[in-house]
């Protein structure tokens, strides 16, 4: 889209400030490389619009670009951000699945140790019941 409106106003300068023989902007290629530095806020000063028109057309492009950029800033800005929590949730999930784990391991020793107690308690009084 902003490649289009870009595209689009190139020729619109083009057409409006070529009309006037003072205006500076006489050429596709001045009125691409105005559109460039206007839209990236570079702004050089070599070539401007001069006439009415031009300016409006030249504001237009200037709002449009700094629209464009702040989008595009914030895309950017979300799909890091979104990235970024799932790989925090896929480590959180990796420490619980690690837990889960240790805690199964607990419980078998658990299990395994109220085990041998039983029998020993089951053998001592064995052993006493025997004497």
């Amino acid at each position: 889209m902003l490649l289009g409106l870009s595209l689009l106003i190139s020729v619109l300068i083009l057409i409006v400030e070529s009309s006037n023989p003072s205006a500076r902007i006489q050429t596709l290629e001045q009125s691409l490389w105005w559109t460039v530095t206007t839209i990236t806020g570079v702004g050089y000063g070599d070539f401007f619009p001069i006439t009415t028109a031009g300016r409006i057309l030249g504001g237009i492009l200037e709002i449009s670009g700094v629209v464009m950029f702040g989008l595009i800033i914030g895309i950017i800005g979300i799909t890091m951000s979104k990235r970024q929590e799932e790989y925090l949730w896929f480590r959180l999930f990796e420490r619980i699945d690690r837990l889960e784990q240790s805690v199964a391991m607990l419980n078998k020793k658990n299990d395994h140790m109220i085990q041998s107690a039983t029998e020993n308690s089951a053998t001592k009084k064995s052993n006493e019941n025997d004497k």
